[in-house]
């Protein structure tokens, strides 16, 4: 089975994008905030990832918060490696992230909410279905 999560980008601002997910065929949904653009291949900018095509796979992480719920979603394409360890994790404002997507809930203006819930939500998923059976497509569609 191949599965695709979709992330599109809705807002951005100059401090974060927002973007909705979905699970299509599941009622798996909310949203992600990610670094401002422009979009960079290039680790340490604090920027976000380029629109495109993403494989998955676990990873463990002693960082701080996210630490208790590792393993995490890593993201890496042909163009983004493993090592730019972009990350799905817990988090709620831009401070929160380097360059990963932080999953909730709920959106407001650089903000997600419902953390943890989306994360363990997500995780849970993945598990039963097999993270090497996902993409992830980032597209942008601004409101």
């Amino acid at each position: 089975m191949q599965g695709t999560i979709l992330v599109k980008r809705i807002l951005q601002t100059e401090n974060s994008t927002i973007s909705r997910y979905s699970i299509p065929g599941t009622k798996i949904s909310g949203y992600m905030l990610e670094r401002p653009g422009p979009d960079t291949t290039t680790p340490n900018k604090r920027l976000r990832i380029p629109e495109g095509v993403y494989n998955l796979k676990w990873h463990q992480t002693a960082k701080g918060s996210i630490r208790a719920y590792s393993p995490v979603p890593l993201l890496y394409n042909s163009a983004v490696p493993v090592t730019r360890y972009v990350l799905i994790h817990n988090g709620n404002k831009p401070q929160h992230t380097d360059g990963c997507l932080l999953i909730g809930s709920s959106k407001a203006v650089d903000f997600v909410g419902g953390s943890v819930g989306k994360l363990k939500e997500l995780k849970t998923f993945l598990q039963k279905n097999g993270i090497e059976n996902f993409k992830v497509i980032i597209s942008s569609q601004y409101e």
